[in-house]
């Protein structure tokens, strides 16, 4: 389902660029609806489209020839996914899929490329943002080798409420156990100690953050450094 974009400013990548920008962006933006599960971006296949998750979250996976996944990053209404794009790369190994369902804006690919290859503001601000992701993948890599479960899935929990800006989250045992890379009775430990602790309220594939404070200090150091670099950039 397809509609015309009304307001642009709830991603807040899109609400930094300049406004004679946007305005030249505006007749290629569309609103779209996305569903769980659904592939945005397909290893190896050309990508065509570039979205700006409003309230949605996207998910950017590993998958291994054994059919193993793990997450590498989430893309939520703080940036964009289809950076490969910018950097003159049609395609990835990576895919991406749509976590929690909800609403992005999405612009065919070579628009982006084009004005992003004007340079200007627009090329500045979106090198930053590259920056971010480079950073969160490097941050991810070594909390998935160093981190306890249990702190990996606050930090998770917590990027995944920013991404959509709701304390609500509708995220099952089977999703995040791909997105942790664990098997799912380890998620379910984990969330139980959570709940126990009245830091969440865990059933039937929905989460509630209850403790927003006790989970931001539950959780690894991974977190803060991640989004005090993404302040400082886009602040």
């Amino acid at each position: 389902m397809i509609h015309q974009p009304q307001e642009l400013t709830e991603n807040r990548l899109l609400d930094n660029f300049p406004p004679e920008e946007l305005k030249r962006l505006h007749p290629h933006l569309e609103l779209v609806s996305l569903s769980l599960g659904e592939f945005i971006i397909s290893p190896d296949e050309p990508i065509s489209f570039i979205y700006f998750p409003v309230n949605s979250l996207l998910s950017l996976v590993t998958v291994m020839e054994d059919g193993s996944t793990v997450e590498s990053g989430c893309v939520g209404r703080e940036g964009m996914a289809g950076l490969p794009i910018l950097l003159d790369a049609s395609t990835t190994p990576m895919q991406t899929l749509v976590q929690i369902a909800g609403l992005a804006v999405r612009v065919k690919a070579q628009i982006l490329k084009e004005a992003f290859d004007r340079g200007g503001a627009v090329q500045k601000l979106l090198l930053r943002y590259i920056h971010t992701v480079i950073v969160l993948g490097s941050q991810s890599t070594a909390c998935n080798a160093l981190h306890h479960l249990e702190a990996r899935l606050c930090r998770w929990l917590l990027m995944s409420s920013d991404g959509i800006g709701s304390e609500s989250l509708a995220l099952t045992q089977e999703f995040l156990s791909t997105m942790l890379g664990v098997r799912r009775s380890g998620v379910s430990e984990a969330a139980s100690k959570l709940q126990s602790r009245g830091l969440i309220r865990y059933q039937r594939g929905q989460i509630q953050i209850l403790d927003r404070k006790g989970l931001e200090t539950s959780a690894c150091e991974c977190y803060g450094i991640t989004t005090a670099e993404y302040r400082r950039l886009f602040s």
